[in-house]
């Protein structure tokens, strides 16, 4: 069994003023080994607060972090990314990242919909490759997400365990597309909805978000400080690399 801890970055709006991207960032921990990785978590963050000055009731959230957190914008960047390399060292943690870009797709596409069906999907698959073989293939595994959205997201797995429209290339002399049904089949029962200042594992996955819309969409400050090119870089031995991944390990959708 594995867990699969969500949070975002971004919104899923397409109005003027909205994000140009929509990021989802999937921490996945071993049921296993959860009271490692949860002690791990703890002594990373004390390990923060020691080298940085982080206070004890600050969240792990990277927005947060660069508004407010300690010293300039350049500690805060190395803070950042020092927390990145710590989550990237934990044992057995795998990291699965999606970014929904809205420029180019069609004005009718469910944002919400395009960035889940993907992070699931993505799931699904690391699941499917985790254990065992012939009719018992693969393993497991739940959902774990920050309360943003529950009842919504709560309906669209429903609906993806009954259909999840993926378009496949295929043909090796003349390329051609089909769209294929794929729908979920190791991500059981309905998410856990918890409240981020309760766990430091989701905690993690907002910051692994965040170092994705960074690259996406980075801030001035971030940039100014290479953030947009040191925070992937440190998260890079977790990623998990899956088919249709780009350089940085993050699945792209952009033209649904």
């Amino acid at each position: 069994m594995y867990l699969m801890y969500v949070d975002e970055s971004g919104d899923t709006g397409r109005e003027p003023g909205s994000s140009p991207a929509f990021v989802l960032a999937g921490l996945i921990a071993p049921s296993g080994k959860w009271s490692e990785i949860e002690q791990a978590m703890i002594e990373l963050r004390q390990s923060l607060g020691a080298q940085y000055g982080l206070k004890a009731s600050e969240e792990l959230r990277g927005s947060t972090i660069m508004r407010k957190g300690p010293g300039d914008s350049a500690r805060r960047v190395a803070l950042i990314e020092s927390a990145l390399k710590g989550i990237a060292d934990i044992k057995s943690v795998r990291v699965i990242l999606c970014a929904v870009r809205k420029k180019n797709l069609p004005p009718e596409t469910d944002v919400f919909r395009a960035g889940w069906s993907a992070q699931l999907g993505q799931f699904d698959g690391f699941l499917a490759n985790a254990g065992g073989r012939g009719r018992n293939a693969g393993s497991q595994g739940f959902v774990v997400a920050d309360r943003t959205q529950s009842a919504q997201l709560d309906k669209l797995v429903r609906a993806l365990r009954r259909e999840r429209p993926v378009t496949e290339t295929y043909g090796w002399w003349r390329r051609k597309t089909r769209i294929h049904n794929k729908p979920l089949k190791h991500v059981i029962e309905l998410p856990q909805h918890q409240d981020s200042k309760r766990s430091l594992l989701i905690q993690a996955a907002d910051l692994c978000a965040y170092a994705v819309f960074q690259k996406e969409k980075p801030s001035m400050a971030v940039k100014a400080n290479k953030g947009d090119e040191r925070f992937l870089k440190a998260l890079q031995p977790a990623i998990v690399k899956a088919p249709g991944v780009n350089a940085d390990g993050v699945f792209v959708v952009e033209n649904v």
